[in-house]
């Protein structure tokens, strides 16, 4: 070797690499694997090491003798993920004591299934003392106020892969008095999902194939990225993730030519075990004659681009997130810290790998997997592929007509959490299904001569049909049905083979495709792709026989009436719904279409069960847009004006939530429901109630405002990420009493009102002269009303809607859209394809040189405020200008008091420390009399669903935060909570001196200074009643109507939407000046506030106390949640009189007048 360059600074001699400064060395070594792997097997040595050395005897004391109370372990564990807010899911693989017996898997003791407690170290630490020589105060947050930070799982020991004779039952519940666990359902894993620790496999390439060098490979995975348009950002990633890269060198790029290297990229990567290529084919379909044919005629349909299902999986398997993957399922349970939840445990439902769907199949592949012939002793671990499947069809473009239908896959052994962010990779581009050609039509009206324009919708959509299922016979070739018969053996990540058995779980579509799938008619007598309803029978929401029709008729695929169907149709030339083919399958709604599913995977398969709920078009763009227009119509008939104040409501809505999330501005005219997505639906919902209220007639609008809050539940409760028995049961109740109210408010509203307004193609209301108008009432007989009935059971069956919701579909659009941005727009969908599998190019290469990102540090922390010095504030000059600014009444004095009750720790109980002396206020120096303001402060959190979340609270427009209320201690019936309205954010810095100071040096003390909110009186709240918290804000003759406060009281941010209905008072602060306490030049308050308890639903669980992850102290106790539905009614709604004067008859469903009173549920209001 020639002698090395003492100028250079080189790696490791296994690296080989040099650089000219020692900074790029070390941003080398931080990626470099050669370095990374040394290190690993370094710490391994010193744990072999420290597991061989022989444990201290302690003989300082006997058993039981000066024993310290341990440590208990956190509640919750959870492991990181690349989400910059959020960790990981709470599920981890079986403990490493599990051992398999017979078969059969035993825990030795409750102790061993409890989630490890953290290392408790037996000696005290040593005291810190200050200059003077006491001892240094420990400064932390109350305890009622700490949240629990979700906590990664300790890692496996490595175990060999073992096989047992059969999988055992679900074990016993073994858990301890606060905390998550779970049950095994099989033994050991070979390893453990959520763990970051991994051995990835070995290659002979350089890291920058197959490109010449590293700083070619860095700029072409930047120019590679998906983004299309220049941006700051853009030129940010290349300037830091690029240029300012210790491995790029300008030299390297002599010569440099983007079309070259993207040619070379899609020339090498044809030649690698990158073996899910995208594969252009045609597919055949039958065209059905109107004459009798032994051969129908077929037509060729070109351009389906598609990948290798089953290489496809083998590569997921071998993914960058391969290290997160679950191998083995296993039910998790919760037991509450305080009373009733610590005497019970009850199940928890959120992942797809703890859902009785994947324990259900995982037991089926352990008794009943096939092994080949070829290899009938494999000893290898058996594992089960979830795949979940979503399609859609998109528009590439807002003019045009260029369209794509992606057919994606997902692992439901990958955590939710993951698969939801676009940018994980978790979404798997595997088909593009093409579209019939222009030159169809022109083929098939010459088979059908005269009889074309009477047939043509009819031979269209079933020519689609059959396109569809000719798509997914290419899709489950051969190739496939042996690995879904005797398994794919494959080598993963970690380096462990693996048997490996593709299920199909969840298939997540919108309607159209789901009839589809199912090979159903769309809007046909029987139109639900689930079960055999009466299309007249679909308004039955939450009746006895409703339910009972999803569990009795099924539906089915009839295989044998299909095939004599089409032979008639193809053969002897019957027409596709003539009475040959009604009389075969018209009864159930049925197509003849060969459903792909059942011919390839066996008839035993029945599709409807993989067709999951879908949450985005069946509710928030279906049910809840149909109320929403039907209350709009409403209005108008009562009075134009009307609508015009419900938009100016809606416009008034403060906006809430972080960035992507959250309540959004409302447009001007939200009633028109203009270019509107889900997420707006989502927002409108949310922030009903106090728009709606006091529109309509007293009698009504109770009506409404209950229907509204019901509502509003319903979907929080649909979209929980985190389940449990109570929840679920919560949510089947909720669903019977949503369906009677909406028959009920059809029944009353269609009597008491006209509502003869129209909806055009756009979905927004015109008004027209009434001659030309029609009768329009709320229409419940819609297939997306009955697909609100399946919720629950879909949950209970694989997890939490979010896991299977077709919105992850519509996310991953935007990808396809930015690759078609990419292409020169001829042969678009085949260009989409290569650029796809150059970015999953760059991920392998970027998962192999990069480390897992970890969570950032000030998650950790209960509260961000910076500490920058931008606005100093004289104190007394602040004061001193505008000085009769209510708000600044007592400034000084009140600052002074907190901070003094602050430093000397007293507990924050609502009092105001007016007690102190002014002997005791002049022991706290402020330096230099100033103040530091800022702009926000974010407050950091445990969701209901344990992960860490944050609110940014702004004074100027996200001011609204709460804590937990002091009177609760005194009064259990208090509500949980108090408001305060920030309007300022301050740090400072502060010494405290005289004799009841312990430490003399000077501390920055950060605090809030707020605007109290008080109960509304005479007003009652809460889910009985259906009805939000209402306060209002402390009049300013209240001594502390403004105060300070300690940041870490707070909970989170609030969203509060004025009572319009109350309209605004100058009452409450009569003061027409410049005031700190209003922003914008404001003159007077809103008289009242609803607290907007469905902002999110995190917010929901806290105030029906139900939430997993919600320590006591931040959320409403259980024990005093309503969390039942009431069954009463109001006096109003039984004295409620139509304009008639005929009394309402509210037992009784109009739906079905002579039905027995039984076939109601009792919470029938």
């Amino acid at each position: 070797m020639p002698p090395s360059n003492p100028s250079k600074h080189p790696c490791i001699s296994e690296c080989g690499k040099s650089y000219a400064k020692a900074s790029r060395l070390s941003g080398h070594q931080k990626l470099c694997p050669h370095v990374l792997g040394n290190r690993k097997r370094l710490q391994e040595i010193r744990a072999l090491r420290k597991s061989k050395a022989p444990e201290p005897t302690n003989t300082s004391s006997s058993e039981g003798e000066n024993s310290q109370p341990t440590e208990q372990p956190p509640p919750f564990e959870l492991a990181a993920t690349n989400s910059p807010i959020n960790n990981d899911s709470l599920m981890e693989p079986p403990p490493s004591n599990a051992q398999p017996m017979d078969g059969l898997t035993h825990i030795d003791s409750p102790v061993e299934h409890q989630l490890p407690a953290p290392p408790v170290n037996d000696s005290p630490p040593e005291p810190v003392f200050t200059a003077s020589g006491r001892p240094r105060r420990n400064y932390r947050l109350p305890r009622r106020f700490k949240d629990i930070l979700p906590v990664p799982p300790t890692a496996l020991v490595t175990a060999c892969a073992q096989v047992p004779v059969n999988p055992t039952e679900t074990t016993q519940d073994l858990s301890n008095t606060h905390s998550n666990n779970r049950t095994d359902v099989q033994q050991m894993p070979s390893t453990n999902g959520n763990q970051s620790s991994k051995e990835s496999l070995e290659s002979d390439k350089p890291s920058y194939w197959p490109f010449p060098n590293r700083s070619i490979q860095l700029f072409m995975s930047w120019l590679n990225n998906g983004n299309t348009t220049k941006s700051e950002a853009e030129a940010n990633k290349l300037v830091r993730n690029c240029i300012l890269s210790p491995d790029f060198n300008p030299q390297d790029m002599m010569g440099f030519s983007a079309h070259c290297e993207n040619r070379r990229m899609d020339r090498e990567q044809a030649n690698t075990d990158f073996r899910a290529q995208c594969i252009e084919s045609s597919v055949n379909i039958q065209v059905p004659t109107a004459s009798a044919a032994p051969d129908p005629p077929t037509f060729s349909i070109p351009g389906l681009l598609h990948r290798d299902l089953t290489e496809v999986i083998r590569n997921a398997f071998n993914d960058p997130l391969t290290h997160l993957l679950h191998y083995a399922p296993f039910k998790l349970f919760h037991k509450g810290s305080t009373p009733p939840d610590s005497s019970q445990s009850q199940r928890i439902y959120g992942e797809v790998y703890t859902s009785d769907a994947f324990i259900e199949e995982y037991k089926h592949v352990q008794l009943h997997g096939e092994l080949p012939p070829d290899d009938p002793h494999c000893k290898r671990e058996k594992s089960v592929a979830a795949l979940m499947f979503s399609s859609d069809a998109t528009q590439l473009t807002d003019f045009g007509n260029a369209k794509a239908w992606p057919i994606y896959l997902m692992l439901g052994n990958l955590s939710k959490y993951v698969r939801s962010d676009v940018s994980s990779g978790a979404m798997h581009h595997l088909a593009y299904i093409p579209s019939l050609p222009e030159s169809f039509k022109a083929f098939a009206s010459r088979l059908y001569s005269g009889l074309w324009r009477s047939q043509e919708s009819n031979i269209m959509a079933h020519c689609r049909r059959d396109l569809m299922h000719a798509v997914w016979r290419v899709l489950l070739d051969e190739k496939f049905l042996h690995a879904y018969r005797y398994r794919i053996v494959i080598t993963c990540i970690d380096g462990i083979e693996r048997r490996i058995y593709p299920r199909i779980f969840s298939y997540s579509a919108d309607y159209p495709e789901k009839a589809l799938l199912a090979t159903i008619r769309d809007k046909g007598l029987h139109p639900c792709p689930r079960c055999l309803v009466c299309r007249l029978e679909l308004h039955n929401l939450g009746l006895r026989r409703d339910k009972k029709t999803r569990v009795e008729k099924l539906q089915t695929f009839l295989y044998d009436k299909v095939s004599i169907a089409r032979d008639a149709i193809y053969r002897l030339g019957h027409t596709l719904q003539g009475p040959t083919v009604e009389a075969l399958l018209g009864g159930v709604s049925a197509v003849p279409t060969v459903n792909a599913f059942v011919d390839r995977l066996g008839k035993n398969f029945n599709p409807s069960k993989m067709l999951t709920v879908d949450l985005l078009h069946e509710v928030e763009l279906g049910t809840w847009k149909a109320l929403f227009s039907y209350l709009v119509c409403i209005l108008q008939a009562v009075n134009d004006r009307l609508v015009a104040e419900l938009n100016e409501r809606f416009k008034l809505v403060p906006m809430f939530g972080n960035s992507g999330a959250g309540i959004r501005r409302f447009p001007p005219n939200a009633s028109e429901m203009k270019r509107m997505a889900a997420r707006d639906f989502e927002d409108l919902l949310q922030c009903a109630l106090p728009c709606f209220d006091g529109l309509l007639p007293p009698p009504l609008n109770r009506r409404l405002m209950k229907l509204l809050y019901r509502f509003a539940e319903w979907h929080a409760l649909a979209k929980l990420r985190m389940h449990s028995d109570a929840t679920l049961e919560l949510f089947a109740e909720l669903t019977t009493e949503l369906g009677h109210l909406l028959r009920h408010f059809r029944k009353n509203t269609t009597e008491y009102f006209k509502t003869d307004c129209r909806q055009d193609d756009q979905g927004t209301t015109s008004t027209q002269p009434a001659c030309e108008r029609v009768q329009k009432p709320l229409n419940l007989s819609t297939i997306k009303l009955h697909f609100m009935g399946d919720y629950e059971e879909h949950i209970r069956r694989f997890g939490t809607t979010d896991s299977y919701s077709t919105q992850l579909g519509e996310q991953s659009h935007c990808i396809v859209k930015q690759l078609y941005g990419m292409t020169n727009k001829k042969s678009a969908t085949r260009q989409i394809g290569a650029k796809y599998l150059q970015q999953q190019l760059f991920r392998a290469k970027e998962g192999q040189d990069q480390q897992e990102a970890q969570n950032p540090e000030y998650l950790e922390k209960h509260h961000v405020i910076s500490h920058d010095t931008d606005e100093p504030i004289n104190l007394y000059e602040f004061v001193r200008e505008n000085a009769a600014d209510p708000a600044k009444k007592n400034f000084i004095l009140k600052l002074k008091d907190h901070i003094l009750g602050r430093l000397t720790n007293q507990k924050f109980d609502g009092n105001m420390h007016d007690d102190f002396s002014s002997a005791d206020r002049n022991t706290i120096r402020i330096r230099n009399n100033r103040i530091f303001r800022h702009r926000t402060f974010c407050v950091n959190y445990t969701s209901y669903n344990i992960r860490r979340d944050y609110n940014t609270v702004n004074p100027h427009h996200r001011p609204f935060c709460m804590i937990a209320s002091p009177d609760t201690a005194a009064d259990p019936n208090a509500h949980p909570f108090w408001y305060a309205a920030v309007i300022g954010v301050f740090h400072t810095e502060v010494q405290h001196i005289g004799a009841e100071s312990r430490d003399f040096s000077w501390k920055k003390l950060e605090f809030l200074w707020v605007r109290w909110l008080g109960i509304e009186p005479d007003y009652s709240s809460g889910r009985h009643l259906a009805k939000l918290p209402k306060f209002g804000f402390v009049p300013d003759s209240d001594e502390y109507a403004f105060s300070f406060l300690d940041p870490a009281e707070v909970i989170r941010g609030c969203h509060l939407i004025p009572a319009f209905v109350e309209g605004c008072t100058s009452e409450l602060m009569p003061y027409s000046g410049l005031t700190e306490a209003r922003v914008n030049g404001e003159e007077d308050d809103w008289t009242n506030y609803y607290v907007n308890i469905f902002v999110d639903r995190d917010m929901y669980l806290r105030y029906i106390g139900l939430g997993i992850g919600h320590q006591p102290g931040t959320a409403t106790s259980p024990g005093t949640s309503d969390s039942s539905i009431c069954d009463d009614i109001d006096d109003e709604d039984i004295d409620m009189v139509i304009s008639n004067g005929d009394n309402d008859e509210l037992m009784q469903d109009e739906d079905d007048p002579g039905a027995d009173s039984s076939d109601e549920e009792s919470s029938d209001t």
